[in-house]
């Protein structure tokens, strides 16, 4: 009995360190990534990066499933995010050639760097209050994600990674993590009959063992896909509620015209 309230005890105290695991290794791969951002073969940076954003979207899961998350645990988490998916994807685009520090695309560089911050900054502040299903801006890692990404991507497909194309596109995700576009947390909910169920059983099995495989050629079209989504859905969002807000003034209008004619519509006489 003693030693089965030991282990209880144990596994207590162990409970609020697993969260920290993860964080520490994604804090070691931004290490990693700036080290061989300035090294022989800068691109090998990204996989760090990608290695990173794996653990953190784990550390948030544990410290919740083992309930041991804290305001401790969130500064640290954003200190080593802000190093992997900040400063981190910034040395390996000077690296592989995507800008250099003396002529005017440095300017993109830091705008994505101070964007990446404001980012961090604003999420922590808001943590504790909010609680729905979306982001408020492009996470930080999602960025970070995209931009490793697509460098391993191109530099495989569309060689060479240097291009006014490339900076558009850091400048894009610099835009959309302070912009207030919704990016959902997680996938939505499919109310499918048992026979739809098991057809997307393949296709998921397939996508797992590609990313596996071949992430190379996976990971930057599912990164493009979630961004396009995100502002798909914002587009649809603000339609929406321009035409609800055309609609609500239109009946507005309508009622006051019918207050002013002493509660009755107008006619020729009026």
């Amino acid at each position: 009995m003693r030693r089965n309230a030991d282990r209880k005890i144990a596994l207590k105290e162990l409970k609020p360190v697993l969260p920290g695991l993860f964080t520490f290794g994604n804090l070691l791969c931004g290490l990693l990534a700036l080290l061989h951002s300035m090294g022989d073969n800068p691109a090998n940076a990204a996989w760090f990066i990608l290695i990173g954003a794996f653990l953190d979207s784990l550390d948030g899961k544990v410290a919740r499933i083992t309930n041991s998350s804290s305001e401790f645990g969130l500064q640290l988490d954003s200190l080593a995010d802000f190093l992997t998916f900040g400063i981190a994807p910034v040395a390996m685009m000077h690296g592989v050639g995507i800008f250099d520090m003396r002529d005017w695309r440095f300017a993109i560089a830091l705008l994505y760097l101070f964007a990446g911050a404001f980012r961090l900054a604003r999420f922590n502040v808001n943590a504790s209050l909010d609680r729905a299903d979306y982001f408020t801006g492009l996470p930080i890692p999602m960025a970070a994600v995209t931009i490793s990404s697509g460098i391993l991507f191109i530099d495989k497909v569309w060689p060479p990674v240097i291009g006014t194309g490339s900076l558009g596109g850091v400048a894009l995700m610099a835009w959309l993590m302070v912009s207030n576009v919704r990016y959902t947390k997680r996938l939505p909910r499919l109310n499918l009959s048992k026979k739809c169920t098991i057809f997307l059983i393949i296709p998921t099995m397939i996508l797992i063992l590609a990313l596996i495989l071949a992430p190379r050629y996976i990971i930057y079209p599912l990164s493009l896909f979630y961004i396009a989504h995100g502002l798909v859905c914002e587009l649809l969002n603000t339609v929406a509620r321009h035409k609800e807000n055309r609609y609500d003034t239109f009946q507005g209008e309508g009622l006051g015209s019918k207050e002013e004619n002493g509660g009755r519509p107008r006619g020729k006489d009026d």
